[in-house]
């Protein structure tokens, strides 16, 4: 680690102020053998040459470098690659705006469900002692004390997205270093708000059931679910099933609601999935049962199959949480926190709001890059 001397001496005011709480441990989930030998990809931006005539930044004369680590919880998942082109692209301009050189490096394994794999690549990020790691987790209990490990070496751990905690917690706030997320509650209050008025829309009567579909229990993504359900059922006689989790197995959700479609027919009115995978197996369904136009189906985070589905009538609401800024302002807070010696962010936990993009706006730049980051890309 480059500065890692300076940055112990000058964080040592900001870490005493965290809480004093030790952080707890855990048993992580059985994950597949085979993600043990994932190659890590490097990416290295390059910092731009100054002008003739313009001042050089202060930094550059000292030749900083920082090694910054993204420990991923799926190398494969669009939703958490979007999140990375986001880091891209803030080490590239924390490159040209400070004068600085940062090596971006990528690990984890290639599913969420490999989650003994996501902890062996924590574990080995740390080793390798970087500047800065960057992470999102599906087990937190079983991430905590490693975080915490790798703060109490120096290291500036940001999470983004899935952290150590809920938002209303700071049990755990001397595991990291900041955490930048969307309130699972409100993607799902604003699902089903949404739910009910493109109901109306349709001119679907608000009776019969829904069914719902996510990825595996979260504790912190269950608002999702259960704020979808307390607000359809207050608002409305619908009757909304218990949610079938899928394991972020597309055969699987797509099984689930040609299964869901077969039991209940036309009594079955909308279909919500939480994540990108339960979209994908939803538009799948309901495109080979013929039935899009007797049902309203929303999706929550984005990828190509969605995004077609979208367009092709088979989704008709995906509610995006911002990846992109979520990875970018990850990253960036990292830098500014090595360049500080403290967090710039007056609070520790950032909420940035979801936003619900539908076929009437899909192809407004807005959002058409929050659907697709990949238009971002630098």
């Amino acid at each position: 680690m480059k500065r890692m001397e300076k940055y112990l001496a000058l964080g040592l005011v900001g870490m005493m102020a965290m809480s004093l709480t030790a952080c707890g441990g855990g048993n992580s989930s059985s994950g597949s053998e085979a993600a043990q030998d994932n190659t890590p990809t490097e990416t290295e931006a390059e910092a731009p040459a100054a002008d003739a005539g313009e001042e050089a930044p202060a930094a550059e004369a000292s030749g900083e470098s920082y090694d910054i680590t993204w420990v991923t919880c799926s190398t494969e998942s669009e939703f958490w690659q979007y999140q990375q082109i986001g880091m891209e692209n803030a080490a590239a301009d924390m490159e040209a705006e400070h004068g600085i050189k940062i090596n971006f490096t990528t690990v984890g394994p290639a599913t969420e469900a490999e989650t003994e794999a996501y902890i062996r690549a924590f574990e080995n990020a740390i080793a390798s002692k970087p500047d800065a790691i960057i992470s999102a987790t599906q087990v937190p209990d079983s991430t905590r004390s490693i975080s915490k490990d790798a703060m109490d070496q120096g290291i500036v751990v940001n999470f983004t997205n899935c952290g150590l905690e809920t938002l209303d917690s700071t049990e755990f706030a001397d595991c990291y270093n900041q955490y930048y997320t969307t309130v699972s509650a409100d993607i799902g209050d604003m699902a089903g708000e949404i739910m009910l008025n493109l109901l109306d829309e349709a001119g679907i009567a608000k009776e019969g059931v829904i069914a719902m579909e996510f990825s595996n229990v979260n504790p912190s993504l269950q608002p999702r679910m259960d704020n979808f359900k307390a607000y359809v059922e207050a608002n409305s006689d619908i009757e909304v099933l218990d949610t079938l989790y899928n394991n972020n197995d597309l055969a699987q959700a797509q099984a689930d609601i040609e299964n869901e479609i077969a039991t209940y027919g036309d009594k079955l009115i909308g279909i919500y999935g939480a994540n990108n995978t339960s979209g994908d197996g939803i538009a799948l369904a309901v495109e080979n049962a013929g039935i899009a136009d007797k049902v309203i189906t929303i999706g929550v985070d984005s990828d190509p199959t969605e995004i077609q589905a979208l367009e092709d009538g088979f989704i008709d609401c995906i509610i995006v949480q911002d990846a992109y800024g979520q990875g970018y302002a990850a990253l960036k807070n990292a830098v500014e926190t090595l360049l500080q010696g403290q967090n710039p962010e007056t609070e520790q936990k950032i909420a940035m709001p979801p936003v619900a993009v539908t076929t009437t706006n899909m192809h407004e730049d807005e959002y058409a890059a929050m659907l697709d980051p990949t238009l971002l890309k630098k």
